[in-house]
């Protein structure tokens, strides 16, 4: 298995969790069946998370054409480069998507009296890109 399919499948499992978590206080407390309640979520966290994962994927590829033009100097350089080229790729990506959810849904204020969610959300599933592609690099290819 490479580190395409590693990539995809952490997403989708991630994705499901995520889906899986945000609908959990509404299964504990509702009167709704928790298998509608969690499936359907994860189901959908699972298919967002596998969008994130092609354009982590995207940020991977261009980490290793980079590696061919500058080489990283060590292996825990080269981990740190893929890791923040995967993570600069997803979060441009879900920054755009956020803008554009806020702009269509009309919530466009300023938030003065807290932190916005929409920046925690973003700070997560970058921090969580982050890490996962710095867990998942592959070897540096250094014959290039």
């Amino acid at each position: 298995m490479d580190w395409v399919e590693k990539e995809l499948r952490v997403a989708a499992v991630t994705g499901a969790c995520a889906g899986a978590g945000v609908m959990l206080p509404e299964v504990l407390e509702g009167p709704m069946s928790w298998l509608a309640l969690l499936v359907f979520p994860a189901f959908c966290g699972a298919v967002v998370g596998l969008l994130v994962g092609v354009v982590a994927v995207g940020g991977g590829r261009y980490a290793l054409w980079s590696n061919r033009v500058w080489a990283a100097r060590s292996h825990r350089t080269w981990r740190h480069r893929f890791a923040a080229c995967t993570a600069a790729a997803v979060a441009l990506v879900t920054a755009f998507a956020l803008c554009w959810l806020v702009v269509a849904a009309g919530d466009i204020s300023t938030y003065t009296d807290g932190f916005s969610p929409w920046w925690i959300a973003l700070a997560a599933i970058m921090a969580s890109s982050y890490l996962f592609a710095y867990l998942l690099a592959p070897a540096a290819d250094r014959t290039a």
